[in-house]
This record gives structure tokens, sequence and C-alpha cells, in this order.
């Protein structure tokens, strides 16, 4: 049975320890962009991390700040003949020194994504 709330305490969920509020160095609030130094509790017996709804929405936040900075772009998968294809930008093809003609291969790091790299 999880511990009542006491004096503000806040108790782990998993193994019903006190939990400690603690600087994270580093945490992905949302998959691929990461915050640093970060408030949070952290449990001393199991790790786990819980986060105030104060705390969530201030990391929710910072997530969408980066989001306006970090260099990406959008772009749709085309069909040329039997093959997929996908639009570099300029900028990043500057970015990386690409150019026409370079060789690149292409290897899998997820069932969502692959990396494309020059060789």
């Amino acid at each position: 049975m999880v511990k009542a709330l006491q004096e503000g305490k806040i108790y782990c969920a998993r193994c019903d320890e006190e939990m400690k509020l603690v600087i994270l160095p580093r945490y992905e609030f949302e998959e691929g962009i990461t915050l640093h130094s970060l408030p949070g509790y952290k449990c001393s017996s199991c790790n786990k991390n819980f986060f105030t709804e104060e705390q969530a929405q201030e990391m929710a936040a910072r997530t969408e700040e980066l989001k306006g900075s970090i260099f990406s772009f959008k772009r749709k998968v085309l069909i040329s003949g039997r093959s997929l294809v996908v639009g570099i930008p300029v900028e990043l093809a500057d970015h990386i020194h690409l150019k026409a003609g370079t060789a690149v291969k292409i290897l899998p790091v997820s069932n969502d994504g692959f990396l494309v790299k020059k060789l």
C-alpha cells in the first residue's frame, strides 16, 4: 500500500520509499530532446524519477523552446522509379559539406529511423 503524502513528502509508487529532491544532470522529457539540470524526485532504492505537475510544465516549456532552435527539417518521402526518395535541404547539405556525387552509407538505427553517413 502506498503511503499517503505527509508534510509534502513524496513516496515512490514502485517501492514505497520516500523520494529525495535532486537535480538530474540529463533527462529526455520528449524523445530525442535532452534537457539538462532538471529538478525532480528520485527514489534512492529503485532509481525511479518523479516530477510534480509544476516541474512537468517547466520541462514541457523548455522542450518547446528547444524545438524552436533545433537544426531539423521535415520532408515527405517521394517515389522515383522503384525507389523512395527524401530530399536533403541545401542548408543541411552545406552544414555537413555534402555535394552531389558524394558516396553515402545508409544504416538502420531503429524501427523508426536510419542514419545517412558520408563515406
